[in-house]
């Protein structure tokens, strides 16, 4: 289960506008579940959501756009 650290960690990669570069304690855990990875091409590592992490998100934020009529 995750903090509301982690979660609004998790939430910040997500809406960040630019790279954010930070190993703190909550990315770490993050970085633990592999709901986060860095990405090292090209110049300064930078932190991402993985698959894994965005589907998280979206369930927990219910944006699937889900049309399914019950």
């Amino acid at each position: 289960m995750l903090s509301h650290h982690e979660l609004a960690t998790l939430l910040l990669i997500r809406d960040a506008n630019a790279p954010i570069q930070s190993f703190d304690s909550d990315f770490l855990a993050l970085k633990r579940y592999r709901l986060v990875e860095m990405d090292e091409g090209g110049g300064d590592p930078t932190l991402r959501l993985t698959m894994r992490g965005r589907e998280l998100l979206r369930r927990l934020t219910n944006d699937e756009g889900d049309d399914r009529s019950e």
